[in-house]
C-alpha cells in the first residue's frame, strides 16, 4: 500500500506539473484524440486517482508473465502462457458518466516587463542575514519557481576544499535528523515539490518547483534537510562510485578533453585553490580521497544562513512563505563552527591575459570531434560595451540564423552543431566568449577553414544593417520571454538581491539594444575579439590518411 501510494503521489504530481505547461497539454491532448476523445487525457488522471492495490496486484500477475517479454535468450516450452490479445475499446462507453474538475480559475493579466517585476517586487531580511525577495503573481496551477543561494569562504578558508564541497552538494538530501533518505524524497513528492541541491567551491544552490499551497511546508522540510543533515557512508560511496564514472567519461570524450584543456591553459593559481583548473587524473585521485569526516567538516565550517539570498516568483502568500523562511532558517545565523566560521568574501577572478594557442588532443574511436574556443574579455553585464557585444556575438554565432550556423550547418554541411556564446561575468570585468562546433573528425580541416574565414570576415567586413535589425528584434524578444518564464524571473532576482540591484537594469539593456547603432556593434566586436588572444583546441580521432 505505502509503494502504491508513493507511485500514486510521484504520478499525479508529474501529471499536475505536465497540465501547466501549455506545449506538454498540447501533445498530451492530441494523443488522447488519436485514441478516441480529447478527454481520455483527464480519464486517466481519474482513473488513478481511483485505482487500487487489488487492482494493480491484478494487473500485474495478468500482464507481467515471464512468456510475454523480450530477452536475450529464448528458451521454448511446450505450453506457453499468453497474456490477453487486445481487444478493441469502445471509447464512447468508457467516458460514460466521465465528469471533469472544476475549471481552473483564470490567471491575472501581468505583463512582466522590469518596471512591473520591479513594483511587484517585496524585499525583507532573516535575522540570520538571509535576504529574501518575493515576487506574488497568479500563476497556471497556482506554480512557484524558488531559489535559494547559501554563501559561504574566503580564499584563505577555501583552499583544498573544492571536492569536499562539492560531496557535501551531492550528499544533502539523502538523510537528515529523524528523516531517511525515502522519507526525505516521499515527503517532498506528497508536497508536490521538485528539488534540486548542488554545491561548489563557494555557493550552495537549491532549487524548489511546488505550488502555492505546499510551498510553507516544502521550506520548513527543506529548512530541516539544509540543517540537521545526516551523511551517511553508503550515500557517499554511491555518489563518489558516480564522479569517478563521469571523469572516466570526460577523459574519453573530445568535449571534456578540449574543455579541460582549455580551462588548464594559463591557470595561474596553485592546486589547492579553488579557481584551479584540475587534470583528470588529479580530479579522481581528490574524489577517491575525499572521506566522509571531510564532508561532515566542510558542511560544520561553512554552511548557514548568514550569508545567502532566498527569491520565489509566482502564486505564493508573502506572509506565509514570510513565516515559514523565518522558522527554517531565521536563527540559522552561524555555522556549526560558531565564532570560527569563515566570513563569505567572493573570490576575485581578474582577466589572465595569455597569448594564442591552437591544440589538438587526440580522442581515439570516437565517431564526433569537437571545437572550442575561449577568449577572455574584460567586461562585466554592467560595462558600457555589454549591450553592443551582445548583438555582435548573437549576429556571428549566438543566434539560429547567425554567420556561422548559416555556413558551416546550412552551407556546407560541415557540423551537427555550432555556436558562439559569452560567459558573461555579473560584477568583474572578466567575461569569456566561447565559439564550438561539433562535427566528423575528417571535416576538421574544413570546418576550421570555414570558422576562420568567418571571423575574419566579421572582423575586416563588418556586419550588415539588415542583420543588425534581425538581432535586434530577436534579442529583445528573447529577453521578454525570459522574463515571461517564472524561473529565469527567480535566477535573475536571486543574481540582483546579490548584488544589490534592481530589475531595471534590464529595461537599461533593453533601451541600449533597441537604440544601439551598426558602427558601434562593429566597432565593439573589432575592439574585443582579438584573434592573436584566441585560445582554440580540438578534440578527436583525426587519423591521417
Amino acid at each position: 500500500a505505502a509503494e502504491l501510494e508513493r507511485a500514486r503521489t510521484q504520478w499525479l504530481n508529474a501529471w499536475e506539473k505536465g497540465f501547466n505547461d501549455p506545449e506538454r497539454i498540447g501533445v498530451e491532448l492530441s494523443s488522447a484524440i488519436a485514441k478516441g476523445d480529447w478527454r481520455l487525457y483527464f480519464l486517466a488522471r481519474n482513473r488513478i486517482r481511483q485505482v487500487t492495490l487489488a487492482d494493480v496486484q491484478r494487473v500485474a500477475q495478468q500482464w507481467l508473465l515471464p512468456d510475454n517479454r523480450t530477452v536475450a535468450v529464448y528458451e521454448p516450452t511446450e505450453k506457453p502462457r499468453r497474456a490477453p490479445a487486445p481487444a478493441r475499446v469502445d471509447v464512447a462507453a468508457q467516458l460514460q458518466g466521465f465528469k471533469g474538475d472544476a475549471v481552473a480559475s483564470e490567471t491575472e493579466s501581468f505583463e512582466p516587463t522590469p518596471a512591473n517585476l520591479q513594483a511587484r517586487l517585496q524585499r525583507s531580511q532573516l535575522a540570520s542575514g538571509l535576504k529574501v525577495g518575493l515576487l506574488p503573481k497568479s500563476t497556471r496551477g497556482q506554480s512557484v519557481q524558488v531559489r535559494l543561494a547559501l554563501r559561504y569562504g574566503d580564499l584563505a578558508s577555501l583552499q583544498g576544499q573544492s571536492t569536499a564541497l562539492a560531496m557535501m552538494g551531492a550528499l544533502l538530501g539523502k538523510g537528515a535528523e529523524g528523516l531517511t533518505r525515502q522519507q526525505i524524497s516521499d515527503g517532498f513528492d506528497q508536497l508536490r515539490t521538485d528539488i534540486g541541491i548542488r554545491a561548489d567551491a563557494q555557493v550552495l544552490r537549491v532549487t524548489l518547483n511546488t505550488r502555492r499551497e505546499q510551498l510553507p511546508a516544502a521550506i520548513e522540510l527543506l529548512g530541516r534537510v539544509l540543517r540537521t543533515p545526516r551523511f551517511d557512508a553508503d550515500a557517499l560511496e554511491e555518489a563518489r562510485r558516480q564522479w569517478l564514472a563521469g571523469i572516466e567519461q570526460q577523459r574519453k570524450d573530445p568535449e571534456g578533453l578540449v574543455a579541460n584543456a582549455l580551462a588548464r591553459h594559463g591557470n595561474p593559481y596553485p592546486k589547492g585553490d579553488p579557481r584551479y583548473a584540475e587534470t583528470f587524473e588529479e580530479a579522481e585521485a581528490a574524489v577517491k580521497a575525499v572521506s566522509l569526516a571531510d564532508v561532515q567538516q566542510a558542511y560544520a565550517r561553512f554552511v548557514s544562513a548568514r550569508h545567502g539570498e532566498f527569491a520565489a516568483v509566482g502564486d505564493l502568500d508573502p506572509q506565509a512563505v514570510t513565516a515559514a523562511l523565518a522558522r527554517a532558517f531565521g536563527d540559522w545565523q552561524s555555522a556549526s563552527a560558531g565564532d570560527n566560521a569563515p566570513t563569505y568574501v567572493k573570490l576575485p577572478n581578474p582577466v589572465v591575459d595569455l597569448p594564442a594557442v591552437r591544440l589538438v588532443l587526440p580522442a581515439p574511436d570516437k565517431q564526433n570531434a569537437t571545437l572550442l574556443t575561449h577568449l577572455a574579455l574584460p567586461v562585466s553585464t554592467t560595462h558600457p560595451d555589454y549591450a553592443a557585444l551582445t548583438v555582435a556575438n548573437y549576429i556571428f554565432g549566438g543566434g539560429p540564423n547567425s554567420r556561422l550556423w548559416r555556413r558551416i550547418r546550412e552551407k556546407e554541411g560541415l557540423s551537427y552543431d555550432v555556436r558562439s556564446s559569452v560567459d558573461w561575468s555579473p560584477d568583474e570585468p572578466h567575461s569569456t566568449w566561447t565559439s564550438s562546433a561539433i562535427f566528423a573528425p575528417q571535416n576538421q580541416p574544413r570546418v576550421e577553414a570555414a570558422w576562420q574565414q568567418e571571423l575574419q570576415r566579421s572582423l575586416e567586413g563588418g556586419f550588415t544593417a539588415a542583420e543588425l535589425e534581425e538581432a535586434r528584434g530577436a534579442l529583445l524578444n528573447f529577453r521578454r520571454l525570459g522574463r515571461a518564464q517564472d524561473g529565469s524571473v527567480a535566477a535573475l532576482l536571486l543574481l540582483n538581491m546579490a548584488y544589490e540591484r534592481s530589475f531595471l537594469l534590464s529595461q537599461i539593456t533593453d533601451d541600449e539594444i533597441t537604440r544601439i547603432s551598426l558602427a558601434k556593434v562593429n566597432a565593439v566586436w573589432r575592439k574585443y575579439v582579438l584573434p592573436d588572444r584566441l585560445l582554440v583546441a580540438w578534440g578527436g580521432d583525426f587519423k591521417k590518411p
